[in-house]
């Protein structure tokens, strides 16, 4: 039988590795946006969570669908309270992961959109009790417009939904 965890149950947090708690954020809004040099929270891709335990770590996973414009030249990083994580500090066109681009013609942007699917771990120094705010960020060094949940152009072909999930596990 499967464990239901609410974020009204208490745990022993002593247990490294115990799952304290799963939080989701999933958007649904169809938004453009134009990237820049530095990150871009995408769309409405962020959510806080507050920690049931101390120095907690957080599996950070990510679904995103959209349109980039110029998607070879896009990197996408988690920030945890606006500071990039698990990328040791690197700057521009370094990043987690890179949009999966499934056409690449530069003329058509009602169609085939790009997508991300990627998770990491985030070593934290949590406190019991404050909130961090993870978010989802991408930056292009050409200033690409980007859409997320719908192409750039807005046709009616191929919307959808992304999502960020966050799991808190025990330090």
């Amino acid at each position: 039988m499967a464990t239901v965890i609410r974020g009204d149950d208490n745990f022993d947090t002593s247990k490294s590795g115990q799952v304290l708690q799963v939080v989701s954020h999933l958007d649904t809004a169809q938004t453009t946006q134009t990237l820049s040099t530095s990150d871009s929270v995408v769309g409405n891709m962020q959510k806080a969570i507050t920690p049931k335990g101390t120095n907690s770590k957080f599996l950070v996973y990510v679904r995103w669908l959209g349109e980039v414009g110029n998607a070879h030249d896009c990197v996408f990083n988690i920030q945890m309270n606006t500071t990039r994580v698990n990328i040791n500090g690197q700057g521009s066109r370094h990043g987690l992961t890179v949009p999966v681009t499934s056409f690449d013609d530069g003329n058509n942007d009602d169609s085939t959109p790009e997508s991300a699917n990627f998770q990491t771990l985030v070593s934290t120094s949590s406190v019991i009790g404050t909130a961090i705010t993870f978010a989802l960020v991408a930056e292009s060094t050409y200033g690409a417009p980007f859409a997320t949940n719908r192409t750039i152009g807005g046709g009616a072909q191929e919307r959808g939904t992304s999502e960020i999930i966050i799991t808190e596990i025990a330090a």
